[in-house]
């Protein structure tokens, strides 16, 4: 009865890339009524995002509040574990789903992010291999295919085959290892983390350069003297018609954050194609593999990668490669929504 008074406040909370995004939609009687994003960045990210949640949240008693776990422990496992296997489970919380594979995630993370949106209260917790499940319903009741949801933090990879999961793992990004850690007593391919390995940088470090007289380019310079018709030269230039503008010229040259933004992506996609490479000869390698072989992949992208990922997984590995960009807000809504529905 208390539908019918007030107005349901729907608020999701997206944690990537140290930044807060959210999404707040508002329905009555299932209709929308309203709908806002905000986005929270720098030291008090955090307090002003719960503040603003806060807010969102007095305006009715029909409020609930779903964060995307952005935990680096957490994962999914091909089965729903007995009360007998318990100790296969030591430090991590977990949720069967659909009688059919667990999620986990460790209950030491848990923890800290309960405490950490306790001002507003934490109604649902969204594993982004619930995402990837919502987000291609369409295609998990296929042959066997690998997907994966790219964060900027976070790069998630599942293995479904007719619906029903057979291999998964979370890798966190921009760490300094890839190998995988099992914690001990897990069944096998039941891992809590990962971390990146360290890769020798290669390239020249202006921090290398002792003194600028082990440089030729010192010597070269002295032969400018020798140009007679230097001032014509620069005269024609000037006057020129094809010459550009200094507005031209500042409009042609890449603003500095433009610039680590494309290398960002480009390093981003090398560094996912990786982990799909080595997830791949895990699940080849171990018991689920069972002679089957992948030929498709499908990429929920929310980071805005893609080009070069594609291109390395169709060249390299000759898979065939989907990459749909992704609303991940709106895809939390919507599980949120139906997870009250079925309260």
């Amino acid at each position: 009865m208390i539908s019918w008074l007030y107005q349901k406040i729907f608020i999701a909370i997206v944690y990537d890339g140290n930044a807060y995004d959210i999404r707040v939609v508002t329905q009555k009687q299932k209709k929308l009524i309203n709908k806002q994003s905000k986005r929270y960045e720098g030291e008090s990210a955090l307090n002003d995002a719960l503040s603003f949640v806060h807010k969102q949240i007095e305006e009715s008693p029909l409020h609930y509040v779903a964060l995307l776990n952005p935990s680096p422990h957490q994962g999914a496992f091909p089965k729903c574990f007995s009360q007998g296997e318990d100790n296969l489970l030591n430090g991590t919380t977990t949720l069967c789903r659909n009688e059919k594979w667990t999620l986990y995630t460790s209950e030491r993370k848990l923890e800290e992010l309960l405490k950490q949106y306790a001002p507003v209260g934490l109604d649902f917790l969204f594993s982004p291999f619930s995402i990837i499940e919502r987000f291609f319903a369409d295609k998990l009741t296929g042959g066997l295919a690998l997907y994966a949801f790219a964060l900027k933090d976070s790069f998630s990879i599942a293995f479904f085959e007719e619906g029903k999961l057979e291999f998964a793992h979370h890798y966190p990004m921009h760490q300094n290892s890839v190998s995988t850690i099992v914690e001990e007593g897990s069944p096998a391919g039941f891992s809590l983390g990962v971390d990146e390995e360290e890769k020798d940088e290669k390239g020249i470090s202006l921090d290398d350069i002792e003194s600028l007289d082990d440089l030729d380019i010192i010597d070269e310079l002295d032969d400018l003297s020798d140009i007679e018709d230097l001032d014509a030269l620069e005269e024609i230039v000037e006057f020129s018609d094809d010459a550009p503008t200094s507005i031209e010229k500042h409009a042609s040259v890449p603003h500095a954050d433009e610039v680590k933004g494309e290398l960002d992506r480009f390093n981003d996609d090398y560094a996912r194609f990786e982990l799909i490479e080595k997830t791949l000869s895990d699940f080849y390698a171990g018991e689920y593999c069972k002679n089957r072989f992948v030929e498709t992949v499908y990429i929920a992208d929310a980071y805005g990668s893609g080009t070069e990922l594609k291109r390395y997984l169709e060249e390299e590995l000759f898979l065939n490669v989907l990459i749909r960009r992704i609303d991940t807000l709106d895809t939390v809504i919507s599980l949120a929504i139906d997870e009250e529905e079925g309260l």
